[in-house]
């Protein structure tokens, strides 16, 4: 990824903003608000250490504008990870209002499995899933999280990102 390719949160916002998440397992589904990186850092753990399988995580940098509209979107963050094997994978948006581009992205790591399945989107799971070389450390998955809720580079530079499929988008 090239220097040149990175975008600004600052660029792409100009306005208030907040972070939304929704999450989901078999058992519950959380629609949470993120005013600060450690609770994200903490809800994260939660959902490590909770001992459910979680489907696509979804994250969103939004203008703090109500009532919301999905154009308010700023940046969005997909992430499923493996509590078991310790790896994780994430796709992350990030849209140029003004210019009218999206931008997409997919981690990239060597922390692959061979079996282990990860989807950028829970609902066409066997049409999005993460190749192996997207594969990153839930540590790392960490950093990326409040790196790119909290910080000012797009993508997040503590792991390395590639292109991401055309398919990519909001919902």
């Amino acid at each position: 990824m090239a220097w040149s390719d990175l975008v600004r949160h600052s660029r792409l916002a100009g306005c208030d903003w907040h972070v939304a998440g929704h999450f989901r397992s078999a058992s519950a589904t959380y629609n949470v608000t993120f005013r600060a990186a450690a609770e994200l850092t903490r809800f994260l753990d939660y959902l490590v250490t909770s001992g459910e399988s979680f489907g696509t995580s979804r994250l969103y940098r939004r203008a703090a504008i109500y009532p919301f509209r999905p154009e308010h979107d700023l940046s969005g963050l997909r992430f499923q990870f493996s509590a078991e094997h310790q790896v994780a994978a994430a796709a992350l948006l990030a849209a140029d209002h003004e210019a009218g581009h999206l931008y997409r992205w997919i981690s990239s790591g060597d922390a692959g499995r061979d079996g282990l399945v990860l989807s950028y989107d829970s609902w066409n799971e066997h049409e999005t899933v993460f190749p192996p070389a997207a594969f990153i450390t839930l540590a790392q998955l960490r950093d990326v999280l409040g790196q790119w809720a909290f910080g000012e580079i797009l993508p997040p530079p503590v792991v390395g990102w590639a292109a991401a499929p055309d398919n990519l988008g909001w919902l």
